[in-house]
């Protein structure tokens, strides 16, 4: 009886190790595909005015978008931090899941920005189970952007999910620009990367 139990858990360990190679060449298919059309460097032509870009950052990857728009449009930045410091586990994920379906938001070190000095506002963050981060929704939930243009951008795996959608739900006395989201890929696509920001910018 052990023996076809350990098969069995052998059988689904093989499997689910195959299906997961066969996502990541997927996911690698379609970044590649993608960052293709941004292969050619672009002058930055924006004229945005005066920009402020906020983000949550967990492991890197929204600061460093976050940076480069900065950089491009000389912008001012806020970084939104959580007061509780959050640290990979599966604990972790199983809470955070938890939160979202009770809609409890972890609470953020203030002050929050004064959004008012600024033309445009952009608010990025990553993607956590297929919406934005709690931490958006904390910072969202306390924002009034008093008919700002606000412009999104997420960080994600490979799929950014609903985050456009709910971010609309949740932002406050805002007009939505457009949307751009970024897979999390490796340094060979910096240069692509870099362009398609570029490109968004100036297309805003």
């Amino acid at each position: 009886m052990f023996k076809k139990i350990l098969i069995t858990l052998l059988i689904l360990a093989v499997i689910g190790g195959i299906m997961a190679l066969i996502h990541h060449l997927r996911v690698a298919h379609r970044n590649k595909k993608e960052l293709a059309n941004f292969s050619q460097e672009t002058p930055y032509t924006a004229q945005l005015g005066k920009v402020l870009v906020i983000y949550y950052s967990w492991t890197g990857h929204t600061q460093d978008i976050a940076n480069q728009i900065t950089t491009l449009t000389k912008a001012d930045t806020y970084r939104i931090q959580t007061q509780e410091e959050f640290k990979s586990s599966p604990a972790f994920y199983a809470r955070i899941k938890k939160e979202l379906n009770n809609k409890i938001y972890p609470p953020l070190i203030e002050p929050l920005p004064d959004v008012n000095p600024y033309d445009v506002v952009f608010v990025g963050g990553p993607v956590w189970w297929y919406t934005m981060a709690t931490p958006l929704y904390s910072f969202l939930g306390k924002i009034d952007f008093k008919g700002k243009r606000v412009i999104p951008f997420s960080t994600q795996g490979s799929n950014p999910g609903t985050f456009l959608k709910d971010f609309t739900a949740n932002v406050n006395n805002a007009q939505v620009g457009t949307y751009a989201n970024f897979n999390n890929v490796g340094p060979e696509y910096n240069k692509a990367v870099h362009n398609k920001i570029v490109h968004w910018l100036n297309n805003l």
